[in-house]
């Protein structure tokens, strides 16, 4: 009897101590859903430094401006990350194709140093894991539009590595390499190979390797950590050197058209009746007021500091990355290579640099570790500060998961080199947000201003953002997009360009990426509760 009571007993403390984790995730929770429904304001004015900062290949263009604001222009672009970056060319690139009037003018609004938010700080990935996004766009949608969105994914490899390769952009180190990764636990690796399984059945074109039991640790070197991997091809890019080489190309190509700002905070947007004929919107910088006809929200996590309507759909969570050199006994060396490692609802990330001398092994971009942090990553969802304060758990845990995977094949010798943090951009459905905006999200209504648009809509302000962690596979061709949609090109045959696929915009990108009142129902953020 004793033993049955202190087993009872046991049990009960168990319960009672599940009980009371999950009262304090519910409040944490309760506390993030309260942080998404405020503005985020602007980013903060000192960042955390980034290893992807280092070394820029146009260094000029670090703090570019005008000698003066323009005062009126015919599209601004605040943000000038990746998204930015892919509208500003898709659009002036199409505008040269139909010849359209080249004076029309472009101004690009980054509140800090160029790109220097969440495209300077991410994991270096271009990697859809489509096996999980298949799975989890399912349970939104029919099968054949979760595979529409996951083929979406699958083209950045091709578009980005491509694009470099034809604009010679050798500094962006674009390049496919082989992935693969590793699951802790039976029963989330039990799990992919079912998703696995169903997605041949969807995407026949997309080749994954499954592999179990002895043959993991004999063919990746890892140690009995590993319960099993899947294998399969991805790609790898220094995004920031792409971007910033991007700009510089645009720069060169329409020095009469286009200009960057940076430094210059978008600190609020109102319609002005007082604003030149044909420029509604009165963009209110810190140095200055600049008149605008469309306006493009490429600030990712921070749009709804411009769209209050997005408080709620889209909203900031603090993600931490790494530069580390591995161990002198590390089996891989030549960057031609990527990992993840997945653990319950936990994932970290891994890419490496090209060597970079003969004999020397590159450097690892090692990143995740979300779920690790005090409340299971839920008290870093609402928060915009990417500042130098890291999280200490999310920290330890990141810079220790591969000396623990891959032991003994470590070794002496490594070296954390840097560590930073960077916010990414969360909405309820993993979907970003691309296209036209309603005046109802806006605010902005221009119905009886001045306004002078090719069409009858209301609205000029137009979104790509909310990419959820997955940037390298949803934002330069979500961008490319938005561009031909800003162009007015969208039912047009285009020809086949470098940077993006040909035909109708239906023919290549998914429509459920759309700003529609039905995403506002399914990208609410309560919904990350399930």
């Amino acid at each position: 009897m004793g033993g049955v009571l202190s087993v009872l007993q046991n049990t009960a403390k168990t319960l009672i101590a599940a009980a009371s984790l999950l009262r304090a995730l519910s409040t944490e929770f309760d506390q993030a859903l309260k942080r998404a429904s405020q503005s985020p304001g602007l980013p903060v004015p000192k960042p955390s430094q980034t290893y992807w900062l280092n070394d820029p290949p146009h260094p000029a263009l670090c703090d570019a401006n005008s000698s003066k604001l323009p005062e009126t222009v015919d599209v601004a672009i605040i943000g000038s990350g990746i998204a930015g970056a892919a509208v500003a060319r898709s659009l002036l690139h199409e505008r040269r194709r139909r010849n359209i009037r080249t004076d029309e003018k472009v101004v690009v609004l980054e509140a800090r140093q160029l790109c220097s938010g969440a495209t300077a700080r991410n994991g270096g990935h271009i990697k859809p894991s489509v096996y999980e996004s298949f799975s989890r766009f399912s349970k939104l949608l029919p099968k054949n539009r979760a595979a529409a969105l996951a083929r979406f994914q699958l083209l950045h490899i091709k578009y980005l590595t491509e694009l470099c390769e034809s604009e010679g952009i050798k500094s962006a180190e674009a390049r496919k390499v082989d992935t693969v990764d590793f699951f802790l636990d039976s029963e989330s690796f039990s799990k992919a190979v079912a998703d696995v399984e169903e997605l041949k059945k969807w995407l026949p074109e997309v080749e994954i390797a499954v592999w179990k039991g002895d043959e993991v640790q004999k063919k990746f070197g890892v140690n009995n950590s590993v319960a099993g991997a899947l294998s399969y091809q991805a790609g790898a890019i220094w995004a920031y050197r792409f971007v910033a080489s991007i700009w510089n190309g645009l720069l060169n190509d329409f020095p009469d058209t286009l200009s960057i700002e940076t430094n210059t905070p978008v600190e609020s947007i109102s319609v002005s009746e007082a604003a030149p004929e044909g420029f509604p919107y009165a963009i209110k910088t810190t140095w200055g007021t600049i008149f605008a006809r469309h306006i493009v929200h490429a600030t990712n996590s921070f749009a709804s500091h411009l769209v209050p309507g997005l408080r709620s759909k889209i909203v900031g969570a603090r993600a931490h990355m790494s530069a580390q050199r591995p161990g002198d006994l590390f089996p891989y060396a030549d960057g031609m290579h990527s990992w993840s490692v997945v653990y319950g609802e936990g994932f970290d990330y891994v890419t490496q640099r090209p060597p970079a001398t003969s004999g020397s092994k590159g450097d690892l971009m090692i990143g995740g570790g979300f779920v690790r942090s005090l409340k299971q990553g839920i008290d870093q969802v609402g928060r915009y500060d990417d500042g130098p304060l890291l999280d200490p758990l999310t920290a330890a845990h990141i810079t220790g998961v591969f000396p623990a995977v891959f032991h003994p094949k470590w070794g002496a010798g490594a070296e954390l080199k840097q560590m930073w943090s960077g916010i990414i951009g969360l909405t309820g459905d993993y979907l970003p947000f691309v296209g036209r905006l309603d005046a109802k999200l806006t605010g902005r209504d221009t119905k009886g201003s001045k306004l002078a648009l090719s069409d009858k809509d209301s609205c000029g302000e137009w979104i790509a953002a909310g990419f959820s962690g997955e940037g390298m596979v949803w934002a330069w061709l979500s961008g490319a997009a938005l561009g031909i949609m800003i162009a007015g090109s969208e039912d047009e045959n285009l020809p086949e360009t470098p940077g993006r696929p040909g035909g109708k915009l239906s023919k290549w990108f998914p429509k459920e990426l759309l700003v529609s009142r039905e995403r506002m129902r399914s990208s609410d953020v309560s919904n990350l509760a399930n």
